[in-house]
């Protein structure tokens, strides 16, 4: 009795196994046959183009020269990195119309030769209505939400410098 037990089980681990695979092989050939990925460059600038059943993904991305967010002030004696600034606007747009969103992105890169602890202290006299935030690796960070935008400084400490990099995410407008 105890061998047919055995063998009941087994058989319902099989196909149940069978059953996972074969679904995923579809759910596979579906993702195939209805999402189309296109992707075009020009002067710099990275596109890329995702249509879903249910919408449209646009990720139109291009290097930038300047500074991420003109309303923060630069460190004073830092350099740009030879990455120095980037940004993207992603946009998506839904079959039914609903849910539509657009958001962009930039950021940029400076060093100094300045401890972390005297760039943190400019930017904490800088911008005093920003949130610090200190990770447990011993990195601080400024940040500012306000209405749809997002700001961010991020200080880190390395062995060519203090890195000093600048986020800013919100509408296209304002980035």
């Amino acid at each position: 009795m105890k061998r047919s037990e055995r063998g009941g089980i087994l058989a319902g681990l099989l196909i149940t196994g069978l059953v996972i695979v074969c679904l995923a092989v579809v759910a596979g050939i579906v993702v195939a046959r209805n999402i189309h990925i296109s992707a075009t460059g020009r002067d710099g600038a990275k596109d890329v183009s995702i249509d879903t059943p249910a919408g449209h993904l646009t990720v139109r991305a291009h290097e930038q020269d300047g500074w991420a967010a003109p309303d923060i002030p630069k460190y004073p004696g830092a350099y740009e990195t030879k990455h120095h600034g980037g940004g993207a606007v992603v946009e998506w747009n839904s079959t039914n119309g609903h849910g539509d969103k657009e958001f962009a992105v930039s950021a940029s890169e400076m060093v100094t030769s300045d401890s972390a602890s005297k760039v943190l202290e400019f930017y904490r006299n800088e911008l005093p209505s920003w949130i610090l935030v200190k990770d447990q690796d011993g990195t601080a960070r400024l940040e500012l939400k306000e209405g749809g935008h997002k700001r961010i400084i991020g200080i880190h400490e390395r062995e060519d410098g203090t890195h000093i990099g600048v986020a800013s995410v919100g509408e296209p407008a304002s980035n």
